[in-house]
């Protein structure tokens, strides 16, 4: 069995009052699962993943698992919670688990806590990675808000030179920015998600990406950003020959950029 899901960015991060939004992109991520003989995880996240499905259905069976992703880890592009969702979602559908999406998605981000990947249980990242589009929650709840298709618009990501693990923010102190992150919750509630995605990277910015910031604003992004704790950045583009002019400019300039597009597709088994 092949697992299909996608990565995102994120709109609105959990980690100060526990609202949580992010957007689906298309970046593919592959996780084949099969019964075995023994256990073959390619990480400690991965076992710990599977480990918690089986102990809460009992599952006897040894699994393989292996990933083939075209999102990059530590980033802040929901690889975890891809990964995450997929594992869950595939074992569930091949022991015969037949449930509705908001039961996986709850177990899926208890999941998530147990594996070391979310200190929120990532009930936002989760969502997208489930239906594609945008989806905005309350992480303290577990529960969907709203979600809704969104425009495929084009994107250019650039990534740094280090990852950002997410338990590495789990004794930071965000309470000064309630008042800022109150602005960005309305904005989003207004319907402005572009704007929203833009306002929340910049909580988490160290400075280092505004150059690459500027650069794709300079050169035709409408949109740009931090992607929450980042260090990806990316650049939203109107149309696919604003966006390509800008990646040749980058790529030029020696940025370590990639294309991708906004989604709207769910996960599925092939």
């Amino acid at each position: 069995m092949i697992v299909k899901t996608n990565g995102g960015l994120s709109v609105l991060s959990a980690f100060i009052n526990g609202y949580g939004a992010a957007v689906s992109i298309n970046l593919p991520m592959y996780t084949e699962i099969n019964q075995n003989e023994f256990d073959i995880f390619p990480t400690t996240e991965v076992a710990d993943t599977v480990n918690f499905i089986r102990s809460m259905f009992t599952l006897p069976d040894k699994y393989s698992v292996n990933i083939k992703s075209q999102i990059p880890m530590g980033m802040g592009l929901k690889s975890s919670s891809a990964m995450t969702l997929s594992v869950i979602y595939g074992i569930l559908k091949m022991n015969g688990k037949d449930m509705d999406s908001e039961d996986i998605l709850k177990i899926a981000s208890k999941a998530s806590v147990h594996n070391n990947t979310s200190i929120t249980g990532a009930i936002d990242d989760l969502s997208i990675a489930y239906y594609g589009g945008f989806c905005f929650t309350d992480n303290v709840r577990n529960s969907i808000i709203s979600r809704h298709k969104i425009e495929e618009k084009y994107i250019i990501l650039e990534f740094g030179n280090k990852k950002t693990e997410t338990y590495g923010l789990k004794n930071m102190d965000f309470s000064g920015y309630k008042n800022f992150y109150g602005r960005i919750l309305k904005l989003l509630k207004d319907g402005y998600i572009y704007e929203s995605m833009m306002l929340n990277g910049h909580i988490f910015s160290d400075g280092s990406d505004i150059p690459v910031i500027n650069h794709m604003l300079e050169t035709g992004a409408v949109y740009a950003g931090r992607s929450g704790k980042g260090p990806a950045v990316f650049g939203i583009y109107e149309t696919k020959s604003s966006m390509e002019s800008s990646f040749k400019e980058l790529t030029s300039d020696g940025s370590h950029v990639i294309k991708s597009r906004f989604n709207n597709t769910e996960i599925n088994i092939s």
